[in-house]
């Protein structure tokens, strides 16, 4: 049988051989006379054997006795001894060399088995035989299965070749092979039950013993051909040359090749032939113990007493070599990574309950408004790390080998478990540089069969080095589990749910305390959906008070399906040139907050909103309504999120001035940037905004110089995608490994179906009013006054209509549509630039149209708010307040005039039956709709 144990005493041996023909001492050059043979090494006195390592041998020594007796007890078997029925009487004392117990084991082991018993006890010398000499036979219960297959398909054969004869009168093949072909034959005749039975004696023999037979045969074959024409010593050679075809280019060859192209040919002594002969035997030694064969220290002994000794030998090459990699014990390995602790997330993690989300939840007053619950999100995954604990140890088993194999000392010391990666602690021995081990990183992922591994080489407070070692199986990281059992702390203003680290915690920040993020990796890596998990995690802690949003998605599907929460200050922006203009606009709103909060002598948001309505009149001397007005009560945080910054820089290079001021002041007046890009080039991150940005996101992207614009250092390149993530704190420099939060479609759409049923946004007015690139367009009260004005003419949302939808700001197409003439078709055109809505005249071009079909919906639901508020269509308070609450979501469709000023026709017959409701004039942040209550 082929064990773990076999293979790594023959990797250490070849690596033993390589450091010898490598070491200085076997490459000095040939002197005329012979030289000396070294003394042999002393020997070492041997390691203190290990307490499982005593359990085991003591357990070896119990399952021989047991062997014995059995064997025994079949070789001596009576059908006269009792309790054999065919015989009587029976034998008094037992005839059998065990006795009673003996009778007993021998007739029940043919009474079910019959042969079949012996193919047991040869397996059972098998096995003793395999761990008497130090190794262990793998999966040992699967082994035994696969050697009661083997024993049952012998006694089929047995009972259907002979079904009479046997130690057991009329039972040939015992019990099990008797009722089995009793079974197969009235189905399958003889020679369909006899391919039945040779097919389970074959899947037996490739259960139980780990060899493919046809293989076996065929080396078997060839060793017999080989042997008897060219003796034992071509045999040999053939079976290495088989060896060598089959396998890698050894690790001795490749040294001694790179230590030659370094050296002249004539300084390189010729190979000695003990060397070569020493070679020649281990392997045959090798191929004698893959086949199962005799005992390999004995013939490798034969050949080298009948083999010549050389007189040109320098150096004793049983001797390890000096600087060779060290001969380790497979078995005090395996001892010892059994007791090294574990650490998973699940040991240490507090379960909380909702109550925390609660609290923070209740942060600030909004009457009427719900969060969603935790329910609509999709439940997390079990207790994984159960399941990890196997394959981490043998992770750390194999990481620690093969280290030694490529001649580095250390030990692993520590191992956390994490849902995609697991960090293995790395104690190298003193002398040994990072380095070397950095240089070696792909050929240890290679003998890990991991796709890659990543060093880390600095661990703050440790004198270890980290290794990171892809797991086999993911874990999903479910936003319910991070809002619900981890440690939520209060006094996070903008807290986000970005996923596990390394060691299966949850990673939590805040993006007050940021206070902005970048965001980088390749298509598919994980970058959108960080976003969402983003905008996910503000819709579950922030009210719409607290907390407006705009949405920029070149993509006009990443981040489109949020585009009914009552966050938004605007429709999802698509095009980037709008985009350009609301970070200039956030530019100025910067500076407006910032001349409002010296005002009030507050030095940042948090402590304006701290302030109660009469302190805040008190400190700005606010003397009538109307100056009331025009002071907000509570300053919301603003977060602005920017799906793809390259297509934003590419459009408008003058966006990087908005950009970096919003980075470098906006902090202290709630103003936030979420920056992210697929292209993390020079010119798209560019120092400034790197500079402004310190906490920073990378998923995988395409090379080391992508990582280091984003990270300054490499190691984006290696992550494994599909949410693997390097994050960088703004209050450190030491990255760390996560796996991002996933919150699928699904999840979105329940979220955001729940908040369009609680409430609608309100859009800012000046940023659907907004004209990029017009320096010279009306101003805001001029733009509200013109679409007052323009929507006097019948023809005007018609015509806008038509303009929007088909993207052409042009005067002669709709001449043509609606069929009037130039000078009617032109001045509608003038009230929509008036209004905002298109763009500068470019001569015989047409002009831009700068709004989409949800923005026009919602300026006209604008629109009819103020009027209704003014009392030009509705003189009555009730009736105006009722107008606002029925404004319709960004995404109605067909024409939103005639449902307003059918609801006002419905609002005015309800005022004249006689129905009144008394309101007062606050102004509004968002429509409820369920239930109906005012917000102030």
């Amino acid at each position: 049988m082929i064990t773990e144990g076999s293979t790594a005493v023959r990797l250490s041996a070849r690596a033993a051989r390589a450091g010898a023909e490598s070491s200085p001492a076997s490459r000095r050059p040939v002197k005329a006379r012979p030289a000396a043979r070294a003394k042999p090494s002393e020997p070492t006195e041997p390691d203190a054997p290990t307490p499982g390592l005593r359990i085991r041998q003591l357990l070896w020594v119990g399952g021989a006795i047991a062997w014995a007796l059995v064997l025994l007890s079949l070789l001596s078997y009576s059908a006269a001894d009792a309790p054999s029925a065919s015989i009587a009487p029976h034998n008094n004392p037992p005839a059998n060399w065990v006795g009673t117990l003996g009778a007993l084991i021998a007739h029940f082991s043919y009474l079910y088995f019959g042969l079949g018993a012996w193919v047991l006890v040869a397996l059972g010398g098998v096995l003793l035989g395999v761990t008497a000499t130090g190794r262990r036979a793998t999966h040992l219960p699967v082994r035994i299965l696969g050697a009661l297959l083997m024993a049952a398909a012998v006694a089929g054969l047995q009972a259907l070749a002979l079904p009479t004869s046997g130690p057991v009168s009329g039972l040939g093949g015992g019990l099990v092979g008797t009722v089995g072909v009793s079974r197969l034959m009235p189905g399958l005749n003889v020679i369909g039950t006899l391919v039945v039975l040779l097919a389970a004696l074959w899947i037996g023999a490739l259960v139980a013993l780990d060899v493919w037979a046809l293989i076996a045969a065929m080396w078997t074959g060839r060793f017999i051909v080989a042997a008897g024409r060219t003796g034992g010593r071509a045999a040999i050679a053939a079976a290495q040359a088989a060896r060598h075809r089959r396998s890698a280019a050894a690790l001795a060859q490749t040294r001694e090749n790179d230590i030659d192209d370094d050296r002249p040919d004539a300084a390189l002594p010729a190979r000695p032939r003990r060397a070569r002969r020493d070679e020649a035997a281990a392997d045959e030694a090798e191929m004698l113990e893959t086949m199962g064969g005799g005992a390999p220290a004995a013939s490798v002994g034969a050949i080298d007493e009948d083999s010549d000794e050389s007189d040109v030998d320098t150096m004793d090459d049983s001797a390890p070599a000096p600087g060779g990699p060290k001969v380790f014990d497979p078995e005090q390995l395996r001892a010892k990574i059994a007791k090294l602790p574990v650490r998973f997330a699940t040991q240490t993690r507090r379960s909380a309950t909702e109550d925390d989300l609660r609290d923070i939840q209740n942060s600030s007053d909004m009457e009427g408004y719900r969060f969603p619950g935790v329910d609509l999100l999709e439940e997390p995954e079990g207790n994984y790390s159960a399941t990890m604990e196997v394959f981490v140890r043998e992770q750390a088993e194999a990481l620690e080998r093969a280290i030694k194999e490529y001649g580095i000392e250390g030990e692993v010391v520590g191992v956390e478990s994490g849902p995609v990666i697991t960090l293995f602690e790395l104690r190298l021995a003193p002398g040994t540089k990072v380095s070397q081990l950095q240089a070696i990183a792909s050929d240890v992922a290679r003998s890990l069969k991991a796709v890659n591994i990543r060093i880390v080489s600095n661990m703050a407070g440790r004198d270890t080095v980290g290794v990171e070692v892809p797991n086999a199986h993911k874990e999903k990281v479910r936003l319910k589990e991070l809002m619900t059992k981890s440690e939520f702390y209060g006094s996070m203003r903008l807290p986000m749910f970005l996923g596990k680290d390394a060691s299966g915690e949850p990673l939590i920040a805040d993006l007050a305390a940021m206070p902005h993020l970048l965001i980088a990796g390749t298509t598919g890596s994980g970058k959108s959906v960080c976003m969402n998990t983003v905008i996910m995690s503000f819709l579950y802690t922030k009210k719409p008070n607290e907390l407006k949003l705009v949405l920029v998605d070149p993509k006009m599907v990443e981040l489109s399906q949020f585009k009914d929460i009552p966050h938004l200050m605007c429709p999802v922006v698509t095009e980037m040139a709008k985009a350009a203009a609301i970070l200039e606009w956030a530019v100025t709103k910067m500076d407006e907050r910032y001349e409002l909060l010296a005002e009030a002598g507050c030095r940042d948001i948090s402590s304006y909103n701290d302030l109660t309505w009469d302190e805040v009149k008190e400190r700005l001397n606010l003397q009538t309504p109307e100056e009331e007005a025009r002071v907000p009560r509570k300053l919301p945080y603003m977060v602005f999120v920017i799906d793809e910054l390259a297509d934003l820089m590419m459009t408008n290079k003058e966006v990087e001035q908005s950009i970096v001021r919003i980075a470098q002041k906006a902090r202290a007046v709630g103003i936030h940037l979420i920056l992210a890009t697929q292209r993390p080039q020079a010119n798209v991150v560019t120092g400034l905004i790197k500079s402004n940005m310190p906490a920073r996101i990378s998923f995988k992207v395409a090379s080391g110089m992508d990582s280091r614009i984003v990270l300054d250092q490499k190691g984006g390149e290696l992550l494994l995608g599909q949410g693997d993530m390097l994050y960088l704190s703004p209050r450190s420099s030491k990255l760390t490994r996560a796996q991002g939060t996933l919150v699928d479609d699904k999840e979105i759409r329940r979220v955001v179906k729940f908040m369009r049923e609680v409430a609608s946004p309100t859009f800012e007015r000046q940023l659907l009013q907004l004209r990029p690139g017009a320096g010279n367009g009306p101003s805001e009260d001029e733009a509200r006054d013109g679409l007052q004005a323009a929507q006097q003419d019948p023809l005007f949302d018609k015509a806008v209509e038509i303009v929007v939808e088909s993207k052409r700001g042009s005067v002669s197409m709709l001449q043509r549509r609606l069929a009037i003439g130039y000078t009617r078709s032109s001045r509608l055109v003038e009230a929509m630039w008036q209004a905002g809505i298109v763009g500068d005249h470019k001569g015989t071009v047409d002009r831009d149209v700068l709004i989409s079909q949800e923005e026009w919906q919602a300026m006209k639901a604008q629109a009819a708010a103020d009027a209704a508020a003014a009392g030009e269509e509705a003189v009555d308070p009730d009736i105006a307040e009722k107008l606002r609450a029925a404004q319709v979501s960004v995404n109605a469709t067909g024409s939103a005039a005639g449902g307003i000023e059918d609801e006002a026709d419905a609002l005015e017959s309800e005022d004249d039956d006689g129905e009144e409701e008394d309101d007062d004039d606050a102004p509004f942040d968002v429509q409820l709709r369920q239930p109906r209550d005012r917000v102030s």
